[in-house]
């Protein structure tokens, strides 16, 4: 029996953050969002999300995408 295979993480590339780095690679959902001047950050954010994998929308967050049963992650900062 070989070694395990071992996850080698995310590299960051120079001049790019760590938080973009771990968008590319981490699944998570891509809230929708519209834009509105009388709210204070000038955004509202709809009930409906997008997964980063297959771009599949759903009506609100799930643990995984019901299309191509990628895990979920919540990233903070996003």
């Amino acid at each position: 029996m070989g070694k395990p295979v071992r996850n080698k993480g995310i590299r960051v590339e120079k001049g790019k953050s760590a938080l973009d780095a771990m968008r590319e690679y981490i699944p998570h959902w891509i809230h929708d969002t519209r834009e509105d001047p009388s709210s204070v950050t000038g955004l509202i954010y709809l009930r409906t999300c997008t997964c980063s994998e297959c771009g599949y929308r759903v009506s609100f967050e799930k643990p995984f995408c019901p299309h191509c049963k990628v895990v979920m992650h919540k990233l903070k900062g996003i």
